[in-house]
């Protein structure tokens, strides 16, 4: 299973949106009351003859819910749910403004790197 689906499998069980690359969605709608969406970058690990093995996956996903939401239960459950999908335990920190809440997860994985794939 790759990364987007392991973080969407994993945060789709909370019945929000869960949206890859995107602060918001893009069409004319509103965006909803609470969604989540995430990114990542990556970078090579593990090297051996001077080619990784690893491709390290540095990932953040957001969460933005209403400022009334008690976000406190999610943020655990939000926590869990990212690490049970084989992430590491996520560090968070808030960037909610006077608009809503939003909350910050950062958490890292790594796939193997096909040694074929240098042919």
């Amino acid at each position: 299973m790759g990364v987007n689906e392991k973080i969407k499998n994993a945060l789709e069980v909370f019945g929000d949106p869960v949206m890859h690359g995107e602060f918001a969605p893009k069409t004319n709608e509103p965006p909803p009351k609470q969604y989540y969406t995430f990114e990542y970058s990556t970078l090579g690990a593990a090297y051996a003859d001077n080619a990784p093995s690893q491709e390290r996956y540095l990932i953040m996903v957001h969460f933005y819910c209403p400022r009334t939401f008690n976000s406190v239960t999610r943020i655990k459950q939000t926590k869990v749910k990212l690490f049970g999908s084989g992430l590491t335990w996520p560090s968070m920190v808030s960037a909610s403004d006077e608009d809503g809440q939003h909350i910050v997860f950062e958490c890292e994985t790594s796939e193997e790197v096909d040694a074929n794939d240098y042919d």
